[in-house]
């Protein structure tokens, strides 16, 4: 039983790895759940506070990485809210209108491409445009590089206390 429930475990970690670039997978969420199958499964003295409160602190960085990350990247170059909006959009309806074309790089072209559109629509002009729509670019790679070193650091200090 306590075999099972590290091979469930080391799925959800690297589940929550893919869940940083695909965004209907719930990265973070996973990782806790891995946490917490360990805690209640296998061994339900070792997570102490001090493992579970820098972890709380940690998915907040997680959570804090995406929009920030997003938000300073697309101010800094010339977007506004409705650069953000197209952003989110393009990362919920890239994959199912790109995807088929693109597959998993649909999830990089979506949001790109909205912005591009919406920029252009809204008069910014083609130059413009694509510089605000390279920025919402950055924003998702950064947040995701972020977000990866992240997951990976909350995975290794499990380990570290578990083992």
């Amino acid at each position: 039983m306590e075999l099972a429930l590290w091979f469930i475990i080391g799925a959800l970690f690297l589940l929550s790895l893919v869940g940083v670039v695909i965004p209907v997978i719930p990265d973070a969420l996973l990782i806790w759940l891995a946490f917490l199958i360990y805690q209640f499964g296998i061994d339900n003295a070792t997570l102490g506070w001090t493992f579970w409160v820098p972890m709380t602190i940690l998915t907040l960085f997680i959570i804090g990485a995406d929009m920030l990350s997003n938000i300073y990247f697309v101010k800094k170059y010339g977007g506004d809210k409705w650069s953000m909006m197209a952003a989110v959009a393009g990362i919920l309806l890239g994959p199912f209108v790109l995807g088929l074309f693109l597959g998993p790089l649909s999830i990089v072209v979506g949001p790109f491409v909205a912005v591009f559109l919406v920029q252009l629509v809204r008069g910014c002009g083609a130059e413009k445009s694509f510089r605000i729509a390279l920025g919402t670019l950055l924003g998702f790679l950064s947040s995701t590089i972020a977000k990866i070193i992240i997951q990976l650091i909350m995975m290794i200090w499990f380990f570290i206390v578990v083992l």
